[in-house]
């Protein structure tokens, strides 16, 4: 019985382990920034050129190895122009001699053009087999630039997707830390003016404190002034209430001694 639990037990961790295996290589879409793009004569020109970073000059760009056999490029466009015999728009994979890569023999040429496979008015489709297919082999290492142009149209693309790409995690990780570091540098500066805020503040609150200090220490010399003049004067009625006490102390002290010697006269007379 405790084998067929641990039997059980290590198949379930398996399946879990793999799910998550799984789950972490999910493929993902990337997107690409297309504010550059032109409008194109409607000489078979290109309105979306863009360099990955395959070509040792373009760090941080899309890689194309990324790229897996479930890809799909999808372009969004615009166009003028009569259509009616093809599609207004194609995609090329290029590549060059003098690359970081030594030339791939299996490449067909350095300018592969491929048809989209769907395709309407404002969309169309490229899949995985038809792009390999015009460029040779399936080992896009030394795919430098990705362009789509017209085929005869005026055209502008306003968008580009490829669909299922297996981009490395520390891609991922390194777009949050990004992230990361954009919200720190926001509360960064968030708490310098603040601190701005809190020193004006201050400032004006000093500026206030001392503005009013000259009007408090002129009221309370003025107080003072009035208490001093309405305080009796030296020499007058002070003067004359000691000379009456010392008459008053004097006149006491007199009538005592009369008193004493009366006293003692009749004891002798008696």
């Amino acid at each position: 019985m405790n084998k067929l639990f641990k039997a059980l037990t290590a198949s379930a961790a398996g399946f879990f382990a793999a799910a998550a295996l799984t789950f972490t290589v999910c493929a993902e879409d990337y997107t690409f920034d297309v504010s550059e793009a032109v409008q194109t004569n409607g000489e078979w020109g290109q309105s979306f050129v863009y360099y990955t970073c395959n070509d040792g000059n373009h760090e941080g760009n899309f890689d194309a190895t990324w790229i897996t056999s479930d890809s799909e490029v999808l372009v969004e466009y615009t166009y003028e122009g009569d259509s009616s015999s093809r599609a207004p728009v194609e995609l090329i994979w290029q590549t060059w001699a003098g690359g970081p890569v030594a030339p791939n023999p299996d490449v067909n040429r350095t300018w592969n053009k491929i048809a989209p496979y769907e395709y309407d008015d404002t969309s169309a489709k490229f899949s995985f087999e038809d792009i390999v297919g015009s460029y040779g082999t399936d080992d896009f290492a030394t795919v430098y630039a990705i362009n789509v142009g017209d085929t005869g149209v005026k055209l502008t693309v306003t968008g580009v997707t490829i669909t299922n790409c297996n981009i490395p995690s520390e891609e991922s990780e390194t777009e949050a830390e990004t992230e990361e570091e954009a919200e720190e540098e926001t509360e960064a500066e968030t708490e310098a003016e603040t601190e701005k805020v809190t020193e004006k503040e201050t400032e004006a609150t000093t500026t206030v404190k001392e503005t009013k200090a000259p009007e408090t220490e002129a009221v309370t010399t003025e107080a003072t002034t009035n208490i001093a003049d309405n305080a009796p004067k030296e020499g007058g009625g002070g003067a004359v209430a000691v000379t009456v006490i010392i008459i008053v102390i004097v006149v006491a002290g007199i009538a005592v001694g009369i008193y004493f010697m009366v006293k003692n006269n009749k004891g002798k007379y008696y």
